[in-house]
């Protein structure tokens, strides 16, 4: 819980940051921007959208502090370090803020005509640049985080001889571990900052399906696998949906090889082929669990080997009762 809280925390610290720069602007300046600000700009920079100075500050401020919700409630319910959701978190709030100031600044600029105000390429390139600033603070944050989790992977080590699949009648035991993909969550973030980017020019419309993709790909760039007495699950995070669930009952044993994504599978995401499916973030080391009539589910993740010999033995025990 302290940690969910702390991540939430931090989730949400650089939007009050960005908040606190844009509000003490816009009190220093006010009285020097026009009544009606310009705040939508073409792609050559020149402006054909006005909207007043209070409407302006209000839009703004509640754009901030809904991304910073949406966020906090992300990184707060991940099981485990969340690394790409805060620096998204960052990188994002980095961008957004860095648009509003440089929308004050091209309007105290344009000395009290708005329809001069000019959102030139070189404010693109500093918000970009301070967003590429946050993702750093927010990749630092994230190892910070991590390396304090009690509930990592690296703090409980595996009880010795389970990788055998050693289980004493009765005995209770658990496994679980993060996957992921640096490219998946590299897409969701360039999809959400260009999102980002374009909504002073284009508008929600053409903005909003880049959020769409975006946010996706960076709620499952990392996904959680468990192996427990339910079974096998694969979930992104705390989020109820969508998860996979394969009950113990369905299984008829499990094991674990090298995958080739692109070879084996054809492809990333979750898979289906001839005899089985999958759900493949990556090339790599892979559990893979038969079910009752013979079809393979495999997931890649580290450490397949021990969740395979404790499926294994958790099978065991109750085809034995």
């Amino acid at each position: 819980m302290k940690r969910s809280v702390r991540g939430a925390a931090l989730a949400a610290l650089p939007y009050v940051v960005a908040l606190a720069a844009h509000t003490v602007l816009f009190a220093m300046t006010r009285h020097q921007l026009p009544d009606r600000m310009a705040t939508h700009y073409r792609l050559d920079g020149q402006a054909d959208g006005f909207t007043g100075r209070g409407a302006f500050m209000a839009t703004s401020t509640t754009l901030l502090a809904g991304v910073a919700a949406i966020m906090a409630v992300l990184v707060g319910r991940a099981t485990a370090r969340s690394g790409w959701l805060l620096v998204t978190a960052y990188a994002v709030a980095g961008l957004m803020g860095s648009l509003f100031v440089s929308v004050q600044l091209v309007n105290h600029g344009a000395h009290g005509d708005a329809s001069a105000a000019r959102l030139s390429p070189w404010h693109l390139a500093v918000s970009v640049t301070v967003a590429a600033a946050c993702a750093g603070v927010g990749l630092l944050v994230s190892r910070a985080l991590g390396s304090r989790d009690p509930d990592s992977p690296s703090a409980h080590p595996a009880r010795p001889g389970l990788a055998e699949g050693e289980l004493a009648d009765g005995e209770l035991a658990a496994w679980a571990h993060a996957t992921g993909s640096r490219p998946l969550g590299a897409l969701g973030l360039v999809l959400t900052a260009a999102a980002v980017a374009l909504l002073p020019f284009t508008g929600p419309a053409a903005a909003a399906p880049l959020l769409l993709g975006g946010l996706p790909c960076l709620c499952f760039a990392r996904l959680y696998v468990t192996v427990g007495r339910q079974g096998l699950t694969v979930a992104p995070g705390r989020l109820p949906w969508p998860r996979i669930r394969l009950p113990l009952e369905s299984l008829t044993g499990a094991s674990h090889r090298h995958v080739d994504a692109l070879g084996d599978f054809g492809g990333w995401g979750y898979r289906v082929r001839s005899g089985g499916s999958g759900v493949i973030l990556r090339s790599g080391p892979t559990l893979v669990v038969r079910r009752a009539g013979g079809r393979e589910f495999a997931v890649t993740v580290d450490d397949p080997a021990t969740a395979a010999a404790l499926l294994n033995a958790l099978i065991a025990r109750r085809e034995a009762r």
